[in-house]
């Protein structure tokens, strides 16, 4: 019988340098996520809300979105709110009803976006309201798991507009890793969010132009994130 010829060393070296660097990367997402995820569930509207141009909203699966925009606009905080991604079967009277606003507030100052079908499109549409109202600075509203990633898509639509987010509980009343169905939903919201700081700004964000608040806003599908 022929001898078994021993591994080379350069071979078992690479070989633990792979492994080395993939539990390095795995590590390193999963303290990513963890981290994410603690600071997410740590959110919450802030007691002192500062006064803005605008006020925009980020519809989604999280519920109570509409109506802290409304609470919003009823304070005075911001001059017009912005919803983007509205469902086409919605209305803006249907729409005020949800944001519990006042019939006067309605009628002046809520511009619904029926384009955008996930974030990025809604942070596409709310900077060109921005540019088109000449805003420097909004409120955004979203859910809290979602607030990262709807900022992110923000600053790289608009940059150099000011953004103070304002978090909204979900109705959860556990901690993330309490329940599987949320568990995901964090997961999930955090690859998103880490495809989107790995994308970067794209070529096409700074190549669209403005349009006026309720001009080119034409009913397509509901949105999604």
């Amino acid at each position: 019988m022929g001898k078994t010829v021993p591994q080379s060393k350069p071979r078992r070296g690479w070989r633990r340098l792979l492994l080395f660097l993939i539990s390095l990367l795995l590590g390193g997402l999963t303290i990513g996520f963890l981290t994410y995820a603690n600071h997410t569930d740590s959110l919450s509207t802030p007691d002192t809300i500062p006064e803005a141009n605008g006020i925009v909203v980020f519809t989604g699966g999280g519920g109570g979105r509409l109506e802290m925009g409304g609470q919003l606009l009823e304070a005075h905080l911001g001059a017009r709110v912005f919803v983007s991604g509205v469902n086409p079967s919605l209305e803006n009277a249907a729409v005020a009803n949800l944001m519990g606003v006042s019939e006067t507030l309605a009628e002046c100052c809520i511009d619904l976006d029926y384009v955008a079908l996930d974030t990025r499109e809604n942070a596409q549409q709310t900077a060109l309201w921005a540019k088109a109202n000449d805003y420097e600075h909004v409120l955004l509203v979203t859910s809290t798991y979602h607030m990262p990633r709807a900022k992110a898509e923000l600053s790289y639509a608009m940059p150099g507009l000011q953004i103070t987010s304002i978090p909204v509980k979900t109705g959860w009343h556990s901690k993330w890793w309490e329940r599987r169905d949320r568990f995901r939903l964090v997961l999930g919201e955090y690859g998103k969010y880490l495809l989107v700081l790995a994308r970067g700004r794209g070529d096409d964000e700074a190549e669209r132009e403005p349009i006026l608040p309720k001009e080119g806003l034409i009913p397509d599908e509901v949105s999604g994130e």
